[in-house]
């Protein structure tokens, strides 16, 4: 997985300002290493944020999915909300996003 600093984390709270509800608050995060997108688990909701800009959205209740882990990368698929969202997200290795992603959508596929 790329890592992500203090200085990412920092970065990714400040795009999030105003885009989450009171009782909102990031959990864990992690950078999509395809892409460098930033997918980020609150409370509430599963946020992309790319180039300090709040994307792609779902409600954590509303996601479905799967996720897949070989020896070579973590492959995220999830859908949800409305209108329907499809999102996919590929880490080299597990980390606290996509495990905390398994327990909501699911066993991951071994």
């Amino acid at each position: 997985m790329a890592e992500v600093s203090v200085f990412d984390a920092y970065q990714v709270q400040r795009a999030l300002r105003g885009h989450l509800a009171d009782d909102d608050a990031m959990e864990t995060l992690a950078r999509d290493d395809g892409t460098g997108t930033y997918w980020v688990l609150t409370h509430h909701d599963l946020v992309l944020v790319r180039d300090h800009e709040v994307g792609d959205r779902i409600a954590r209740d509303q996601l479905a999915g799967t996720v897949e882990v070989t020896d070579v990368a973590v492959t995220v698929r999830v859908r949800g909300g409305e209108p329907r969202t499809a999102l996919v997200g590929t880490f080299r290795k597990p980390n606290r996003l996509t495990r905390a992603l398994t327990a909501i959508v699911g066993e991951a596929p071994r």
